[in-house]
């Protein structure tokens, strides 16, 4: 009888051992995939042999697979090809007279410029978007571009001629129609004045973000930005009881 229960134990340890390690490769397998998954999203993922997937370049037109080329280039920082791709869809939008999707790829162009710290290439074509927003009288495609040379400068710690941009920002979208780009210049603009500690001029931008996505009944945005002013408001009220620097400038 103790044979029969030892055998019976030796049986048990040993399915279970089996089963152990049966678990530990397909959570391993698992753990792979996820980190094979999301590598290089949302540019491309690893296929299965190890390499890298690229999307195909098939956009229907031909303005388009120059974008797609554009963007890949700009993933693998490959900027002067870039640079081409996106100046070769913008020759063919520019011929069909596609004035919106010029003005955008522009902008598109400025922010390889931008990543590639080329800052008077980036400031120019932000500019060159503008020029074409302002034809077709785009008032919030007009404000975002000015805005990305704001966000060009006060990322070079540049902050008087950021607040310029910044200003020609706000005026340019001054009383545009609600959109989700507008509320994002209102939130960037804010986000500067937080930073320089002119904390009224940032809680009447954060503000006028509020009400953007309030009317285009965004919860999201709006939620994001109605903690963020809770957080501008603390400090104001710190800064004018004297309490300063509890709750340092952060972008959230």
């Amino acid at each position: 009888m103790a044979k029969f229960f030892q055998s019976k134990l030796k049986r048990s340890l040993i399915l279970a051992l089996v089963l152990l390690v049966v678990a530990s490769i397909w959570i391993n397998k698992y753990n792979l995939s996820e980190e094979t998954d999301s590598a290089f999203a949302p540019n491309g993922a690893a296929d299965d042999g190890g390499g890298f997937y690229k999307p195909p370049i098939d956009a229907k037109d031909e303005a388009g697979r120059f974008i797609q080329q554009a963007s890949e280039n700009y993933f693998f920082h490959e900027f002067v090809k870039g640079a081409e791709n996106y100046r070769k869809a913008i020759a063919i939008y520019e011929a069909e007279n596609k004035i919106p999707q010029v003005a955008r790829t522009y902008e598109s162009l400025g922010d390889l410029y931008k990543f590639a710290n080329e800052v008077k290439e980036a400031e120019g074509s932000y500019l060159k978007a503008v020029s074409y927003h302002t034809q077709i009288e785009d008032s919030v495609g007009e404000g975002r571009a000015l805005m990305h040379v704001g966000d060009l400068y006060q990322g070079r710690e540049q902050m008087d001629t950021a607040g310029e941009w910044y200003k020609k920002a706000g005026a340019a979208v001054e009383g545009a129609k609600p959109h989700r780009d507008l509320a994002k210049v209102h939130e960037a603009i804010g986000h500067y004045y937080w930073k320089v500690e002119d904390l009224p001029s940032a809680i009447d931008h954060f503000k006028q973000a509020q009400a953007t996505f309030a009317a285009l009944k965004s919860q999201t945005g709006y939620d994001h930005i109605t903690k963020v002013l809770g957080l501008l408001k603390k400090k104001s009220k710190a800064a004018e009881s004297g309490q300063q620097g509890l709750f340092p400038s952060t972008k959230l």
